[in-house]
């Protein structure tokens, strides 16, 4: 039944368009209780003396309920005009629209006169705005000052003893709402082709395994085997050197020629990887340090680490967003009860994130999700394109999703993948989908 039910609708997808005019009371065409477009009292009194002089001129549209598309404001100067009884002509389609299909012309309808309503923007979809005309910058200023990324109280740990047998297959595609999950070698140019085939990526964002002898089949701490079996933690410098430079240039392959670069690595190989940017012509700009709320010291170490480096450079001339006035934020006097610490640490290369204990992380360099903000707030705008060559526990995804920005991910492992699947799923209530598969 549910298969003969989606079959009709998708038949119902394949028949085209054809608008028709017919005859309905104005007091049966129905408003949409979440029409982002409001009107002001001077523009509705301009509307209303128009409407008085030269009467309806434009034909409103509805669906095939009588839901309004187009001409809410026009049908509301009626029923303010004591005209609704009245019948008019309206446009209507030969079948019901689509969700899609009726937000966009929505949208498309009132792209001109009356303000928009940011708060009720908010629940279209990113792709939807853009395909209607709205810019980058018009999606930023309905959610950048909004978004952030929360936990989302994904066990990670529990999962992955769930999965006994991966179901993802080296090959394997997923959609992932507005992001795509490959099961892939990072260092296989070929395979990352498969992810776009434009230079679109406006922010790389790795976190490769740390070449610190790992062993990925038994996890850590007393966590136990978790499968993961085709990650080599222990390379030689050179073998290293190479795997991080031949991503790094993959990575490249794929992005816009203005793009920012960020890639995680032990203190050990931050020479390694400055060396790589310059060698490759990547702008190395800083050394920024992810401080540890609970690290682990101990009384025989000198001096204890406390942070974890990630590189940060850039190519060509990428921007920067939610600037701040730097003259007016650093004179302002830190204190409780204001926002001015939060603005200073937005703008500097020490990043402060919560850190779970170390035996509720399963993944060997796994990031809390809210590391992640600061890179894409400063460095990405919603609807943007971020790529992360090596999933993990799908934290960079998952931050993508809640910053609205589109995440493009490789992980290597297959029992992460299927836990980046299940992650995204629990986040979002969307199930993914399988696009294709290229044994590996």
């Amino acid at each position: 039944m549910d298969s003969e039910l989606s079959t009709k609708n998708s038949d119902s997808l394949k028949v085209p368009l054809i608008w028709h005019t017919e005859k309905k009371r104005v007091s049966d065409l129905l408003p949409y209780e979440r029409n982002p477009r409001t009107i002001s009292e001077k523009q509705l009194n301009d509307l209303r003396r128009s409407f008085e002089r030269f009467n309806l001129v434009e034909i409103p549209a509805i669906d095939t309920d009588g839901k309004i598309v187009a001409g809410h404001q026009r049908i509301k100067v009626m029923q303010i005009l004591g005209r609704g009884q009245e019948e008019i002509d309206v446009r209507v389609p030969n079948r019901k629209l689509t969700k899609e299909e009726y937000e966009q012309y929505l949208l498309t309808s009132n792209a001109t006169g009356g303000e928009w309503d940011l708060e009720i923007l908010k629940d279209f979809d990113v792709e939807v705005l853009l395909d209607v005309g709205f810019d980058d910058s018009d999606i930023a200023n309905i959610w950048d000052d909004s978004l952030e990324v929360e936990d989302d109280e994904f066990d990670v740990q529990k999962t992955l003893k769930e999965i006994k047998v991966p179901m993802t297959k080296p090959g394997d595609l997923y959609q992932l709402g507005a992001h795509l999950l490959l099961c892939a070698d990072a260092t296989d140019a070929t395979v990352i082709a498969r992810l776009t085939d434009k230079q679109e990526v406006v922010m790389i964002y790795c976190d490769p395994p740390y070449n610190i002898s790992l062993d990925y089949d038994k996890g850590i701490g007393t966590a136990g085997k978790y499968g993961g079996i085709r990650t080599n933690d222990k390379k030689s410098s050179g073998e290293y050197r190479e795997f991080l430079k031949r991503t790094i240039m993959n990575a490249l392959s794929i992005s816009k020629i203005d793009a920012h670069i960020f890639y995680w690595c032990d203190e050990s190989y931050i020479g390694m990887l400055q060396d790589i940017y310059r060698e490759i012509g990547i702008n190395q700009r800083r050394v920024c340090l992810w401080i540890k709320n609970n690290a682990n010291l101990t009384p025989q170490v000198a001096f204890n680490k406390v942070y974890e480096s990630c590189i940060y450079g850039t190519i060509g001339k990428p921007g920067l967003f939610s600037q701040k006035n730097l003259n007016e934020v650093l004179n302002k006097e830190i204190g409780t009860g204001n926002s001015v610490l939060d603005d200073i640490l937005d703008i500097i290369d020490i990043w402060m994130a919560k850190r779970l204990p170390t035996q509720n992380y399963e993944h060997p360099t796994e990031k809390p999700l809210t590391l992640h903000e600061k890179p894409l707030r400063r460095c990405t705008q919603t609807g943007d394109i971020v790529l992360d060559l090596f999933g993990g526990s799908g934290s960079t995804l998952i931050a993508c999703e809640q910053m609205k920005r589109k995440c493009l991910t490789v992980e290597w492992e297959p029992v992460f993948c299927d836990l980046i699947v299940k992650r995204f799923e629990a986040a979002t209530g969307e199930k993914a989908k399988l696009i294709t598969t290229q044994p590996q």
